[in-house]
């Protein structure tokens, strides 16, 4: 946890995150605010309608958004995670085309970062493309990675 404790933050009636909390929990924790983590839609099948203001939220607290779209298949051909205003979105595309889930985790699928984030991702020396060797090392033989790695150095998002 690298000295980091979580902080929950409560959720709406709807089963949507409780913006009013989060803004509360922001102001209990300024300047220690790392990240928070979404499930887009959420576990309880809640459609996040203000996404981009929590992202907004978070961001003006100096935190990071990880958007987690395990039941993306809900949104498929519908939205475009990108546009939702969080710096990493993991397309975990175990329900919505039926791949391995990795054992209960992590799942599979491409993570999409913001340019801010790219210089962390894993790379590979020998990657075709001489722009994508930077970065912190292979965690995977092969550039592209494989069907059991969810975090090949893959192309990014804005």
């Amino acid at each position: 946890m690298a000295g980091m404790k979580v902080v929950v933050v409560k959720a709406a009636d709807d089963g949507a995150v409780d913006l009013d909390d989060l803004r509360a929990k922001c102001a209990e924790h300024p300047d220690e605010i790392a990240a928070i983590m979404v499930t887009y839609p959420s576990t309880h099948g809640a459609y996040e309608d203000t996404i981009t203001e929590l992202c907004a939220i978070v961001h003006d607290a100096g935190g990071q958004v990880y958007v987690d779209g395990a039941n993306l298949n809900a949104l498929l051909g519908h939205a475009r995670p990108g546009e939702f205003g969080g710096d990493v979105s993991h397309l975990n595309l175990h329900k919505t085309f039926c791949i391995p889930h990795g054992g209960g985790g992590p799942g599979v699928g491409p993570v999409g970062v913001r340019a801010h984030l790219a210089p962390y991702l894993p790379s590979h020396g020998q990657h075709p493309d001489p722009e994508q060797r930077a970065g912190i090392g292979a965690i995977s033989a092969a550039p592209y990675g494989s069907a059991g790695s969810s975090r090949s150095r893959g192309p990014t998002s804005r």
